[in-house]
């Protein structure tokens, strides 16, 4: 009986450890890691079905200000996505930009991995490690 209890036990622990990072642990509000005062991103993320989507917006350090959408993928832990950002203030401000995210979940509740950015008609720029931790 007491190996019984054992083998339900272990197949309990097993199950929970495999399910901590389950694709959907994606959805909800996301913030990046920052190390510049006065500079800020967030993100709402959702998930369906292996695909990442959601809206977000950040602040540059003494600005521009704008909104984000986000679309990626998700596979086990690994997590692909681009942010589109569209200043919105100052009125005028920068062209939009894509950075694209390649990374994966280091924990439940933290996302790490390299940010490049990508503008029409030249060279990805790798802006170098990023983080994100989830609120």
């Amino acid at each position: 009986m007491r190996s019984v209890k054992s083998a339900l036990l272990l197949a309990l622990v097993v199950t929970a450890c495999s399910n901590t990072l389950s694709p959907a642990l994606i959805a909800g509000k996301w913030v990046q890691d920052f190390i510049v005062p006065g500079s800020s991103l967030e993100m709402d993320l959702t998930y369906e079905s292996g695909a990442i989507s959601g809206t977000g917006s950040w602040c540059a350090e003494a600005g521009p200000c704008g909104t984000l959408a986000i679309a990626g993928t998700i596979n086990g832990s690994a997590v692909h996505h681009d942010l589109t950002f569209t200043p919105t203030l100052p009125p005028g401000g920068p062209e939009p930009g894509v950075e694209h995210f390649d990374g994966g979940f280091s924990s439940p509740r933290s996302l790490k991995g390299t940010l490049t950015f990508v503008r029409p008609g030249q060279p990805p720029v790798v802006l170098g490690e990023i983080g994100y931790h989830r609120e």
